[in-house]
């Protein structure tokens, strides 16, 4: 699954900075018009609510609408006006081996990254086959196409071509919990690329409702109004130190003035920030080939984890320290329920 990041327009600054870039054929959607922004939600229909915070789950005693140990496809009705003048959206859900509709299990939502899809995004994870281990549910939310017809995220907010992808993962969670037996303390989101941005984006707009994210590769976008989850948030990020796709050192605005790049670095320390942690990273992992890092002493059991995956490009690794990189992150989000 090749996902592209921010696309040609990052592509073509990098060339013309002579970064890293000579060749590379990402291509961000707004490069050659101004940003829309459009409302969130329709005040006239309460179902398109953005809706951050635990919600009852209704599905628990129903039968499945998925087979136990199959992967579906799902879809929802969506208010035109903030989706790209779609009123349907799709999504997998992949139902675990074991699954009885008796028992709240956990979610865990993975974004595929620009011009990839969310078939792409299951294979590419594993997520399905440690689901049917480890009984959770497996989801995979498909991104809108953009211009040049490529499903993307609008990981920067609704500017992105007035897409409100945040209300359209609010709603999938609703749906989720009408359909099956869901924890509500227990939905976590990861992605890849412009998914890694996506998931970076919902800790910041759906950290009431999302307990723990783990973006890969992300293309981390300030938007307007900046990012205020109002509680410290659990995030395991993981980047490669010659990530071509998303610079690890960051696009200035100086190079980009419309679409800049935060360093990685500079990004999680700013997460350690809001998280109320200790002010500089403990380095637990150390070899030729990744290092690890976190922030301590956070506020409500959070934490801020870094995998640098050293000389790695634009990836989703396999494994991180002898360990499949899927089971690291289910293990980290094992650890980081939603609060009390």
């Amino acid at each position: 699954m090749q996902a592209k990041g921010r696309y040609s327009f990052l592509g073509l600054i990098l060339v013309l900075a002579s970064l890293l870039l000579a060749g590379c054929n990402s291509t961000p959607p707004q490069a050659n018009r101004p940003p829309v922004k459009t409302p969130e939600a329709t005040a006239s229909n309460p179902a398109e609510q953005l809706i951050d915070k635990p919600i009852l789950t209704t599905g628990c005693g129903k039968a499945s609408p998925i087979q136990p140990g199959r992967t579906a496809n799902q879809s929802i009705a969506v208010d035109p006006t903030v989706s790209k003048g779609s009123s349907v959206r799709n999504y997998l859900v992949h139902v675990p081996v074991g699954y009885a509709g008796t028992r709240q299990v956990p979610v865990v939502l993975a974004f595929h990254g620009h011009g990839g899809d969310a078939a792409g995004e299951e294979s590419a994870t594993g997520f399905s086959h440690l689901a049917n281990q480890d009984d959770f549910i497996a989801v995979y939310p498909q991104g809108l196409p953009d211009d040049q017809n490529l499903p993307f995220w609008a990981s920067d907010g609704p500017i992105d071509y007035g897409i409100d992808d945040a209300l359209f993962v609010s709603n999938v969670l609703t749906q989720l919990q009408k359909d099956f037996c869901i924890d509500a303390q227990r939905i976590y989101a990861t992605g890849f690329s412009n998914g890694g941005g996506m998931s970076g984006f919902l800790a910041c707009k759906l950290a009431g409702r999302i307990a723990a994210f783990a973006p890969v590769s992300g293309n981390y976008y300030a938007w307007p109004g900046g990012c205020n989850p109002g509680r410290a948030v659990p995030i395991l990020e993981i980047h490669g130190t010659a990530d071509s796709v998303v610079p690890y050192a960051g696009i200035p605005a100086s190079v980009s003035p419309q679409w800049p790049l935060p360093p990685v670095p500079q990004w999680l320390q700013d997460w350690a920030t809001r998280d109320g942690c200790a002010q500089r990273p403990l380095v637990f992992l150390q070899t030729p080939a990744v290092t690890g890092e976190h922030w301590v002493q956070c506020k409500a059991n959070a934490t801020v984890v870094h995998y640098r995956m050293e000389g790695e490009g634009h990836s989703l690794p396999d494994t991180i320290g002898g360990e499949a990189t899927n089971a690291l992150m289910w293990n980290f989000f094992q650890a980081h329920p939603l609060p009390d």
